[in-house]
């Protein structure tokens, strides 16, 4: 223990002197106020975490200019956590990155990606280092499988040979016979009563509670906060502080799109408030 405490002192030290600059809910609350487009970019250029990546940019006026620059942030924060970790850990945030590279504000990731970081996941790194990225990788991997099949029953009435070629061929804690039944619910009522009975609702290892409708960034924000009890000396905290600031630029987004079309203050918080965690 005190060898890993040694080996990750410096990362973790960076990236707790980086998540106390996130936005906090004050500062979401203030920017949904913002009648125009170039006062949140006002704003912006006052924080701490983003006032160096505007400088320098003074012809941002719209919009998607404003984005790309949010979102080049991410990418800054990640080249300096690579450049301070050494090569273990360099290797681990390797598998993270293509989640950062985004196309009009959307993450372009593939099944492909995911199946590619669960063989590396098995064969590159040490027992511990295992344990954290399959604790990461997997729960999202079985989240984003339970949430495309939830959309494809409830918004696509998709049959279930169609929504098996869109998943993710892997299994971490919900079992193949599981996944199997999810698929052939035929009532949307029925589907999310299979999910209830599953390890993330049931026993020891539940996530959160079953609600009316999936919440894939409630899990895995419970997810985070787990790992990190159980593994503070490792890559969890710094894989929490990309998620945490990836949920930031979705904000920031959204609250601009809103502010661009003159959405009341009040419906803006909705969206990017109600029950979220900042």
């Amino acid at each position: 223990m005190a060898g890993e405490l040694l080996q990750y002192s410096g990362l973790i030290t960076k990236t707790r002197a980086m998540q106390s600059r996130l936005l906090k809910k004050e500062d979401f609350e203030r920017i949904t106020e913002f009648q125009t487009v170039p006062e949140t970019i006002g704003f912006l250029r006052e924080q701490e975490s983003y006032g160096k990546i505007y400088a320098g940019h003074e012809e941002i006026r719209h919009r998607g200019q404003v984005e790309a620059v949010i979102h080049n942030s991410i990418l800054e924060d990640y080249r300096k956590l690579y450049l301070f970790g050494n090569g273990e850990q360099r290797k681990a945030l390797k598998l993270y990155f293509p989640q950062l590279q985004y196309e009009e504000a959307v993450p372009k990731i593939e099944v492909s990606y995911f199946v590619e970081v669960w063989k590396q996941i098995g064969k590159s790194f040490d027992k511990q280092m295992q344990r954290v990225l399959s604790e990461v990788f997997g729960t999202q991997i079985d989240w984003l499988n339970i949430m495309w099949m939830y959309r494809g029953k409830q918004f696509f009435h998709q049959k279930p040979e169609e929504m098996e070629a869109m998943l993710i061929p892997i299994h971490y804690k919900l079992r193949r016979q599981e996944m199997q039944r999810m698929l052939e619910a035929e009532q949307i009522e029925e589907f999310c009563r299979i999910l209830s009975n599953t390890v993330y609702f049931k026993g020891r290892e539940a996530l959160v509670k079953m609600q009316d409708e999936v919440s894939y960034h409630q899990v895995m924000e419970k997810m985070y906060q787990r790992v990190c009890r159980k593994h503070p000396a490792s890559m969890a905290p710094v894989f929490y502080y990309l998620y945490k600031k990836e949920r930031e630029i979705e904000h920031l987004t959204t609250a601009l799109e809103g502010i661009r079309y003159q959405v009341p203050a009040k419906d803006i918080r909705k969206l990017i408030l109600l029950n979220t965690v900042i």
